[in-house]
């Protein structure tokens, strides 16, 4: 629960670069929505690197949504996008 929301939240997304582009990434993010809804969740949440353009791509195509830029967000000083994916 966040502030009376059910949210889910996904953490540590990654493909291996050889198996890229064989929607794997697309599959996994689509498995944990299906999880989530089925949870009843109210929302999905996640971060990614702003100049990871192919993340922002699959999250963007399946519907997420840019919410808030996050400075200095990761150890190594890189700014993250907050997004969102909502159900209700």
């Amino acid at each position: 629960m966040h502030m009376n929301v059910r949210r889910g939240y996904i953490a540590m997304l990654a493909v291996r670069k050889e198996y890229r582009k064989l929607k794997i990434g697309t599959t996994l993010v689509t498995k944990a929505i299906e999880a989530m809804l089925a949870d009843n969740a109210d929302e999905v949440v996640l971060e990614t690197e702003m100049r990871n353009q192919p993340a922002l791509r699959l999250y963007e195509n399946l519907g997420f949504v840019r919410d808030k830029r996050l400075f200095r967000y990761y150890l190594n000083g890189v700014d993250a996008l907050r997004l969102k994916l909502w159900f209700r």
